[in-house]
């Protein structure tokens, strides 16, 4: 689901959950709900309701990556495998799919979480 909302016309919007806009954790909420499984609201409860954290070396295609620290997360997006992210980055971005190793040189690193 979230990989069909990169280059349309969804946009990031602060605090939705679609299907006019998402942020973050709304999509990454909807993305896991059209699956059948339910996550809560923000990209910090999502992370504390993960059953699994793993380091980053050991994330594999679905987790969650997770930005900020326990218990104050401010980023949640979906891993795709070989580097990449699918995510509702920001409002000149929207969804996107990005490469960890740009936002590594931003000095970000994400925490992965398993469900």
């Amino acid at each position: 689901m979230a990989l069909s909302k990169v280059g349309s016309p969804y946009f990031y919007k602060y605090g939705g959950t679609g299907p006019l806009g998402f942020d973050c954790s709304g999509l990454v909420q909807n993305a896991f709900a059209a699956a059948g499984k339910y996550l809560p609201r923000t990209a910090a409860q999502q992370y504390a309701q993960a059953p699994v954290h793993v380091p980053l070396s050991q994330a594999q295609p679905g987790d969650l990556l997770v930005w900020g620290s326990a218990p104050d997360f401010y980023h949640v997006g979906i891993y795709l495998g070989g580097g990449r992210v699918v995510q509702a980055l920001n409002p000149e971005d929207g969804i996107t799919v990005t490469d960890l190793a740009w936002m590594a040189g931003m000095q970000l690193h994400p925490t992965v979480a398993r469900y």
